[in-house]
């Protein structure tokens, strides 16, 4: 009986249709979102220039994040000193802005940070700390740059500015070099971050003997600053030997997050 019932509805269905055969057609591809481009840095409306300092703007192109300032030598120039070192650091630090001013006093050549001799010596070392320190203030304000993102760094003469800026500043900066630096003077550490210091100086400097280099490191410590000591490198020149450099600008570039 349940046979008969299953044929008869069978039978009411109708003629079935034939099972198609045809393949189901190919699915559509996914679309692609196509990649979002990287947000270009914003472009640099302020340059170094409009606001009255020597130096070099970031090579991003961009408004910097970071400063590297570069004190030049007794009768060098800004520029003449660090065209070699700018060259190699900026690559390195595409977002910093280089400052590399003349100093105050023309001297030979050149420049001079301070006297001497005379009876102005002091008032004139403390005039050329104190103009560094403005102008780094001034450039930091204008790009919105904290301390702890700027190096300091001078060779023989402008050394011993650098230092007296990065310690004598509110706060300290990051960090500070002395090239070969004729570092006297400077200001004693009380509180916050101190900077970083690295003295590098060349074996037989003719001009700034490597015993007044390391009396300028123990200066520093005095003043409260851990300094490991001066690195020295071999060379009998005064401007420091290409392993001394090298040692230099990679520090700068590790200090700011290279």
């Amino acid at each position: 009986m349940i046979a008969a019932v299953t044929l008869g509805l069978a039978a009411c269905a109708g003629p079935q249709a034939p099972a198609s055969t045809a393949e189901a057609p190919p699915a559509a591809p996914r679309a692609q979102t196509p990649a979002t481009p990287p947000t270009p840095a914003p472009a640099l409306t302020l340059k170094l220039a409009d606001l009255g300092v020597q130096g070099a703007d970031p090579r991003s192109g961009g408004a910097p994040k970071h400063l590297v300032v570069l004190l030049h030598g007794y009768t060098q120039s800004g520029a003449q000193a660090y065209a070699g070192v700018v060259a190699n650091l900026a690559p390195r630090l595409p977002n910093a802005a280089f400052l590399f001013p003349n100093a105050p006093l023309p001297q030979g050549a050149g420049f001079s940070w301070y006297n001497f001799r005379g009876d102005d010596v002091e008032a004139t070392k403390a005039a050329a700390r104190d103009g560094v320190i403005a102008m780094v203030q001034k450039v930091a304000d204008a790009y919105r740059i904290p301390a702890d993102r700027i190096v300091i760094a001078g060779f023989s003469q402008g050394g011993g500015v650098a230092l007296a800026a990065a310690t004598c500043a509110s706060p300290d900066y990051k960090a500070a070099v002395s090239l070969a630096g004729v570092v006297d003077y400077g200001c004693k550490k009380e509180g916050g971050a101190a900077a970083n210091l690295l003295f590098v100086h060349n074996r037989n400097d003719p001009t700034v003997p490597l015993a007044r280099g390391e009396a300028g490191a123990e200066s520093l410590r005095t003043l409260g600053y851990s300094v490991s000591g001066v690195e020295v490198f071999e060379g009998d020149r005064h401007w420091p030997a290409a392993d001394g450099l090298k040692r230099f600008e990679d520090f700068v570039v590790a200090q700011l997050g290279g």
